[in-house]
């Protein structure tokens, strides 16, 4: 009912009951007048005081952040008139609109008080799924116990919420000690093996091995093989943005071992944009989980793992990868032929309930035939937007 109408109705009314009183008179109809009266005056008294000065306030938006499935409570603070605490009958009513912004899913959520409320309110949010979650829209209703002339508060965008992929407790890699992976974790002597990074003009003295023939005939000069050693302690966990979702949990499980072994973490993902992040000490835990949380659902080019996959470890130059996917990518042996052998390891995530399919088997044994170790991870009783013991991984090698 739009505002002029109730104003509209009220004014008539109480004209009405003062007309009947004047013309007719009586102890029923000017006590009629008298309590439509003050019936009218508190609802524009309440109208008045509320009207303008009705404010919703959210905390920083660097403390939105908790896991996927659990229940959270939005906190917001209301700014308004003191009298709005000790108006007798006053009620409000605060509803937020949230945007998925992976899918546009939109979520509304409402919560109502009466009279005696605080200034401190609070909104309870159900277990959402993983994504980052746009406030598109907070509005604020109050008016008077009859809810005659209600007061209406909009306001625009107000911050993000981040559901956070809970990171799987995944067992720790063979050999692995309180320092770190044991050289299981890469070839041995892999840390001694130079990898080539480039070319540069042949010094005197070079020895003849080290002339690159290819761009000496491009250039019209020698030119030599430029190598480095591998970055040390660094981990590379590539994730597969085409896959399930359970991936984005095996993949922060990784990321969280890693840094709990006092590893240096980089993390990729496969999803066209370029996210990746490096992170040291398990206080940068939440930056991974953020990034993770970012992962589109699907929509992801399928061949783009694998070329993540190989420019990455290039790039990067780290001495052990781990690639999680939650699909047998048939472009990914290809890749592994050209990494250093044993360098790299496969972790797949099965999300669906019974056996492995027969191609994800043969998958498996085409990648174990190039040197590659493939870790199988069965999410047992996972289900999608459930938390706490529903995130148990169990790995087969």
């Amino acid at each position: 009912m739009g505002a002029w109408f109730r104003w509209t109705g009220l004014l008539c009314l109480l004209t009405g009951v003062w007309y009947a009183a004047w013309m007719h008179g009586g102890r029923t109809a000017w006590f009629l007048a008298s309590a439509f009266s003050l019936w009218g005056g508190y609802a524009i008294a309440v109208f008045w005081l509320l009207r303008g000065r009705l404010r919703l306030v959210q905390p920083a938006e660097a403390s939105l952040r908790w896991y996927a499935g659990e229940p959270y409570t939005l906190c917001f603070r209301l700014e308004g008139p003191d009298a709005l605490r000790w108006l007798p009958g006053v009620w409000l009513t605060v509803e937020a609109e949230l945007q998925h912004l992976g899918s546009g899913e939109r979520l509304l959520l409402r919560e109502s008080w009466t009279s005696g409320f605080g200034w401190e309110l609070a909104l309870q949010l159900p277990g959402l799924r993983r994504g980052i979650y746009r406030v598109a829209a907070l509005t604020v209703r109050a008016g008077d116990g009859f809810s005659l002339l209600p007061v209406t508060c909009r306001r625009g965008g107000a911050g993000q919420l981040y559901v956070l992929p809970r990171p799987w407790k995944l067992a720790a890699e063979p050999g692995a000690g309180p320092s770190g992976p044991r050289s299981a974790a890469r070839p041995p002597g892999w840390a001694d093996v130079p990898q080539v990074c480039g070319t540069r003009p042949y010094a005197p003295g070079d020895p003849l091995r080290r002339i690159h023939w290819r761009s000496s005939a491009r250039t019209g000069e020698l030119r030599a093989v430029e190598t480095e050693l591998p970055a040390a302690g660094l981990q590379l966990v590539c994730l597969d943005a085409a896959g399930a979702d359970v991936a984005a949990e095996a993949a922060a499980g990784l990321a969280q071992r890693a840094l709990e072994l006092g590893l240096r973490v980089r993390l990729a993902v496969s999803d066209g944009q370029g996210s990746a992040l490096d992170a040291q000490g398990r206080a940068r835990l939440p930056e991974l989980l953020q990034l993770l949380a970012g992962v589109p659902y699907g929509g992801a080019r399928p061949e783009a793992f694998a070329e993540l996959a190989l420019r990455e470890f290039r790039q990067s130059g780290a001495a052990a990868a781990a690639l999680v996917t939650a699909r047998a990518d048939a472009q990914l042996p290809a890749v592994l032929r050209a990494l250093p052998r044993g360098a790299a390891r496969v972790v797949y995530v099965h999300g669906g309930a019974g056996a492995l399919p027969d191609a994800v088997h043969d998958w498996k044994r085409q990648l174990e035939a190039i040197g590659c170790r493939v870790t199988v991870l069965a999410a047992g009783s996972y289900a999608a937007g459930q938390g706490g013991a529903g995130h148990a991984a169990t790995g087969t090698e």
